[in-house]
């Protein structure tokens, strides 16, 4: 198995969503190599991590997260600079930044001939003229946070508010009390293809496998929709096989579901509900993994990653107006 997990070309849940979604997207993340889009990261995904360290493995959050009072913006030159001091890619550059000299005079004509003279090599040399401060406070900062997950200060009391609403739900609580695998990496052959996955956690014990959700909303009629928008369906058969071909046995699959605290409901605790995709959805789930796959194996075949309608006029007809309900 390889050894770090997110660099494994590996077909997963995550990349079929990704197909799912958007396919150009799909082609520039995993099938161009190297690939010809960043890696994604957002606040949300931070957040997100964060609540499932604190959750999980409490104690290896100071390890994996740094909690700083105030993230800089790439939109700063310091922010700026401490971006490419984090970029792996950027450790055999030259570093394209210069500061300012101190003791340049420039109230006189020649000390501003001379600084002139010094910008214009710089500017020959390709590097920027910034400020010693800007340097020094991006230096500091990397320092802080290299190799870690950021969180702002109001971040980090939102997963601890996230946390302590899950620990006091009754059946996650009893779920977390027994002894539990946590993100143990699988790597296993499906439809003719090599597969990963990474669940959250393994209850041997009850014979389940527990998947931590952050969302804007955990009601069953709202979070549905996040379910088939995120392909949870896919997740769930997904993992369940996995551990099926480690085990011979088909493990339960839970989501625990918690909402993300709003500027207008911090204070209240956090609402929790925890669901069980019923066997038709995980029938769904299946299904939907192998037509990806062949999709996936057309695409590469024909070399052609555009969404299916995009091609030609669509014929369009809006969906009947639907009254709220829980089913």
């Amino acid at each position: 198995m390889t050894t770090d997990y997110y660099a494994n070309r590996a077909l997963s849940h995550s990349k079929l969503s990704c197909l799912a979604q958007n396919p150009m997207e799909f082609k520039m993340r995993y099938v161009d190599d190297p690939p010809s889009l960043p890696p994604k990261e957002s606040d949300a995904f931070a957040m997100g991590h964060a609540v499932h360290c604190l959750a999980l493995e409490p104690d290896k959050f100071d390890e994996r997260f740094v909690v700083v009072a105030e993230t800089l913006s790439t939109r700063s030159t310091a922010g700026e600079i401490a971006h490419w001091l984090l970029d792996p890619n950027n450790e055999v550059m030259e570093f394209p930044w210069v500061c300012r000299p101190e003791g340049m005079e420039r109230r006189t004509k020649a000390g501003q001939d001379e600084y002139n003279q010094w910008a214009q090599s710089c500017e020959r040399a390709g590097l920027t003229i910034v400020d010693r401060c800007d340097i020094d406070k991006a230096q500091k900062y990397v320092k802080l946070v290299k190799g870690k997950v950021v969180l702002d200060w109001q971040d980090h009391q939102d997963a601890i508010a996230c946390v302590q609403a899950l620990n006091n739900h009754a059946e996650f609580a009893t779920i977390m009390a027994q002894p539990k695998r946590v993100e143990v990496p699988f790597e296993f052959d499906l439809f003719g293809h090599r597969f990963k996955a990474k669940p959250d956690a393994i209850i041997d014990s009850m014979r389940l496998i527990l998947d931590i959700k952050t969302t804007d909303d955990a009601s069953p009629h709202k979070w549905q929709w996040s379910a088939v928008d995120y392909g949870y369906h896919r997740q769930a058969w997904l993992y369940q096989k996995a551990i099926y071909l480690e085990r011979g046995d088909w493990y339960r699959f839970v989501f625990a579901v918690v909402e993300k605290p709003k500027p207008s409901t911090r204070g209240i605790p956090p609402t929790v509900a925890l669901y069980e995709l019923d066997a038709d959805t995980l029938k769904m789930g299946e299904q939907d993994v192998y037509t990806l796959v062949q999709d996936c194996e057309h695409r590469q075949h024909i070399g052609w990653w555009q969404q299916y309608y995009s091609n030609g006029i669509v014929p369009l007809r809006l969906p009947k107006r639907r009254v709220y309900s829980e089913e």
